[in-house]
């Protein structure tokens, strides 16, 4: 993500805010930390705002580092809204009963690095429509919303929450809506948060513990994007932890998109392993079936690659298959 000068904020004769980026530590999000540092980046520059801190969501709902409380603040919640403290249970309870205190007080959106299409698996999957704020920094309740397509309303005392892309043209309606002198009406997605409780996963959701590998390999192949789908085979070559995925994709997309890389990680055919902030294992039966849908040219030059990146690690004979799966060295060794 490139953001520009924040033009929007720049011209506002309003109050100047300081801005509370959160970054959301559950075991999703790994891979968007470089996000975060980003758009710090960006927002700092800009010097649309006082100041920038940062806090941390860690995965039990409670909140590390910097934290603002007065009525110039602003809140941007950086987050995949996949983790467990998103969903129902003590961690969640934690959560929402701060996000909730926050947004009645003061604007607050979170900025979701998933592409809009993934956000229906998500706890705060965002309806499109149009945004109005009455006032420049109005907190949440006050905001209007309108559904573009005619959607339920939500329940009462819900709390509308703008889900925003993490890209320019999505950062600048928003800093429109909490800056724009008289009613700014701009544009763009809304979540809602329930009254008293933590989001429940959707209706009819089944864990990925209690399919087959089959199951899990199907149910990913129909909802996910071709690319994602192409790389989960790849990635079954090797050790599923960040550093050899994001190896493996550099690799094997001509244009690496991190949405690739979230769609396998999100999909359920990996389980989080205790290990270092990114360590996975494919769930039992997945790697092998996933590493059929790769053709043998293409398995032996993503094989060739682990096993050099390996033995440059491990300087040693042994060490050439540090990064190969044992899948992968199944195969190998029929091959």
């Amino acid at each position: 993500m490139n953001v520009r000068t924040t033009t929007a904020l720049a011209a506002s004769s309003g109050p100047a805010y300081r801005l509370q980026l959160v970054f959301d530590a559950g075991p999703t999000m790994t891979m968007w930390r470089p996000l975060l540092r980003r758009l710090r980046q960006s927002l700092t520059q800009a010097g649309s705002f006082q100041s920038v801190s940062v806090s941390v969501l860690k995965a039990d709902g409670t909140l590390r580092g910097s934290r603002i409380e007065d009525d110039r603040t602003v809140t941007l919640v950086v987050s995949d809204c996949s983790g467990p403290q998103w969903f129902s249970g003590q961690a969640a309870e934690r959560w929402y009963g701060t996000l909730r205190r926050w947004a009645r007080v003061r604007p607050v959106a979170v900025v979701q690095p998933l592409p809009e299409r993934m956000w229906q698996r998500t706890a705060m999957p965002g309806t499109p429509g149009r945004i109005c704020a009455p006032t420049p920094g109005a907190p949440n309740p006050a905001l209007r919303f309108t559904p573009y397509d005619g959607a339920p309303q939500p329940v009462p005392d819900s709390i509308p929450v703008p889900v925003l892309e993490s890209s320019t043209l999505w950062l600048e309606n928003w800093f429109t809506l909490i800056s724009g002198s008289g009613q700014a009406d701009v544009p763009g997605a809304v979540a809602f948060l329930p009254p008293a409780h933590a989001v429940a996963p959707p209706e009819g959701a089944v864990s990925p513990a209690d399919l087959s590998a089959e199951e899990l390999v199907l149910r990913f192949r129909a909802t996910a994007s071709p690319e994602a789908f192409r790389l989960a085979g790849h990635l079954a070559v090797g050790v599923p932890c960040l550093p050899v995925m994001r190896l493996v994709q550099d690799a094997v997309e001509a244009e690496p998109c991190p949405s690739h890389l979230a769609e396998v990680i999100l999909s359920g055919v990996l389980r989080a392993v205790p290990g270092a902030p990114g360590s996975y294992v494919f769930r039992e039966g997945v790697g092998a079936l996933l590493l059929r849908t790769v053709a043998n040219g293409a398995f032996a030059r993503t094989a060739d690659l682990l096993m050099r990146s390996g033995t440059a690690l491990a300087d040693t004979a042994e060490g050439r298959f540090a990064l190969v799966s044992e899948d992968g060295q199944r195969r190998l060794r029929r091959a």
